[in-house]
Parts: C-alpha cells; sequence; structure tokens
C-alpha cells in the first residue's frame, strides 16, 4: 500500500505569480493586516527574488486598492 505524502495531494502553487499574492493579499483589509502579511512572506521566500519581485508587485497593488476603497474577496 503506497501512502501519499501531502505535498503530492496539494497543488504546486505559483509562487512568482503576482496574481497568486494578489489574491492572497486581498484577504487584508487593513494596511496593518496587509503589511502583517507581506513581512511574513518575504521572511518565508527571501531568498528567492523572483518570489519576492512578485510579492512586492502585489503590494503595491493592493495598498492602492485599500486606499480607494476596494475590498475584494476574490
Amino acid at each position: 500500500m503506497v501512502s501519499k505524502k501531502q505535498e503530492d495531494i496539494v497543488e504546486p502553487l505559483d509562487l512568482e505569480s503576482k496574481d497568486m499574492w494578489l489574491r492572497k493579499f486581498r484577504m487584508a483589509k487593513t494596511q496593518q493586516t496587509l503589511t502583517l502579511m507581506v513581512e511574513r512572506a518575504i521572511d518565508q521566500y527571501h531568498q528567492k527574488p523572483s518570489v519576492l519581485g512578485a510579492i512586492y508587485l502585489a503590494e503595491c497593488q493592493r495598498e492602492r486598492e485599500l486606499e480607494t476603497g476596494m475590498l475584494l474577496n476574490r
């Protein structure tokens, strides 16, 4: 009987995709929450420059959305 590891079951995420990070950051309804989410993501992926770039771009877009009052749940 072959047992599957959890990582085999979970779909791989495209960590270099700004859209993936933006969807995640849209859970933040305040600037403070967004800051905490971004800091955690940076701590986790600080050795991957392409992932950091996607995180930064998504953070900038979400900040603009929060400033204009957009609260999206997608």
